[in-house]
């Protein structure tokens, strides 16, 4: 179900008025709701339908003692009198209601009206779905990556939670994520969700114990589309959170692009056919140490992906703090980007697009590396003061983030002990270079050393 915000509120000033209840013009008319069966709290002034699923209603609605803004989830009065439905439905209000966490959606009641239709109210969230917030930033854009994976690092701070109470989501997508208007993020929709460490009073019985295929075929993990509930664990939300980082970086999920079928979808989860990220990213130049995260993550063995949501959250972490705060330039096909023999004052990390490093000796290039997103260059000159030891032009159009002396000083804290003991291993790296240089040695292009 698409989930209760509201993308564009209407934002008003706090008000008091001493006395309760405070009167509220409905926008529903009364027909709407007799026919309907919606339910009608005393407290509460409901407006137009704002979203619906399967077998559910979403309203926003007006709490008129406290004077807030809520959200209403009904469940529809054709699935109301079958207790497997019916049981579901609470099921998700009380899961969610129990898992108290600044990134999840709060529940503020759950009740069950005269005509039999159960219904809960929570926090109307302003803002806007995850899946929107993606379609405004394109693939690539420092935005999207930076911001897309500061989103999940919260996500995963709610399901650290939620694993941690014994909850496994098993529908993490886009659509289930929203983005408030100030910094908040909450993971909505634990309507799928299993308890894998207690037993709902229905057993056997539950909706969350029921045999099939669950979740949405672009992001479910493969143990999922099997069918098997008592495969699904924590690592079948690393999966989804990897699948989650996946369309970040490239645009599509693990399993292919949007525009692939459902049915092609869910074999595929199923047959464990992720698709390789290095592919999907082969046109954006997104770096390695990140794509390396999601591969880890996606893989289509429970075994094989990070073991818990902590440990993928501690990765991700670690990439954004490896330097996408920095400024960045973009360098045309064919720029030179460093040159031989010039002073150094700046390093530089590779984002987008591909380098070449060479040397030229007796007026011939020696080409020494090819480099591309996450590689680094230009470091050995800002540590040691020394002219550039080789050239580095732009193999593709390149992005780089550059570092400057202040900025290394600071974040490997070079003015210390640390300072001397990297120069000292970086002048014996230096004069090893100067050794081969002078030998006449030359090396081949798939050589690792770069220096710059």
């Amino acid at each position: 179900m698409t989930n209760p915000f509201l993308a564009e509120p209407e934002v008003l000033p706090v008000r008091v008025t001493e006395n309760i209840p405070v009167p509220v013009k409905p926008t529903l008319s009364e027909a709407k709701i007799v026919a309907e069966k919606i339910p009608s709290p005393t407290h509460l002034v409901l407006g137009r339908e704002l979203a619906r699923g399967a077998m559910g209603h979403v309203h926003p609605a007006t709490d008129t003692n406290l004077l807030r803004q809520v959200a209403l989830k009904r469940i529809d009065k054709d699935y109301a009198t079958h207790p497997f439905y019916r049981d579901a439905f609470i099921a998700e209000a009380q899961i969610t209601g129990q898992l108290e966490h600044p990134n999840i959606v709060p529940v503020h009641e759950l009740a069950i009206d005269a005509n039999g239709i159960a219904y809960f109210t929570m926090k109307l969230v302003q803002g806007d779905a995850f899946d929107a917030w993606l379609r405004k930033r394109p693939p690539g854009i420092i935005d999207r990556v930076a911001g897309g994976i500061e989103i999940l690092l919260k996500v995963c701070d709610a399901l650290a939670y939620a694993h941690h109470r014994g909850v496994v989501h098993r529908d993490l997508k886009p659509a289930n994520i929203m983005v408030g208007d100030f910094g908040q993020v909450y993971l909505m929709d634990w309507g799928l969700a299993k308890l894998v460490r207690s037993e709902p009073a229905s057993g056997a019985n539950a909706l969350m114990n029921a045999p099939g295929a669950v979740g949405t075929p672009d992001y479910m993990a493969p143990e999922q589309a099997r069918g098997n509930p008592n495969d699904a664990d924590e690592r079948s939300d690393v999966f989804g959170v990897g699948a989650l980082l996946f369309e970040i970086l490239s645009g599509q999920g693990p399993y292919g692009p949007a525009t692939t079928s459902s049915d092609v979808l869910l074999k595929r989860a199923a047959a464990g056919e992720v698709a390789s990220i290095d592919a999907a990213c082969e046109r954006i130049g997104v770096a390695k140490r990140i794509r390396a995260v999601a591969e880890r993550a996606t893989r289509a063995a429970p075994a094989e992906r990070y073991q818990t949501i902590a440990e993928l959250q501690d990765a991700m972490r670690a990439f954004l703090h490896g330097g996408l705060h920095l400024p960045r330039r973009t360098f045309a096909p064919g720029e030179i980007i460093v040159r031989e023999g010039d002073k150094g004052d700046d390093a530089y990390m590779i984002v987008a697009g591909r380098c070449r490093a060479y040397r030229t000796a007796a007026g011939v290039e020696e080409t020494l590396a090819f480099m591309e997103p996450g590689d680094a260059f230009g470091e050995m000159a800002l540590i040691l003061f020394e002219p550039r030891a080789a050239t580095v032009v732009a193999v593709d159009e390149v992005t780089v983030t550059v570092l400057d002396q202040t900025t290394m000083n600071e974040g490997l804290g070079l003015s210390g002990w640390t300072g001397a003991l990297v120069r000292a291993l970086a002048q014996r790296f230096s004069d090893l270079e100067h050794m081969v240089r002078s030998s006449g040695l030359r090396r081949s292009s798939s050589a690792p050393l770069k220096p710059a």
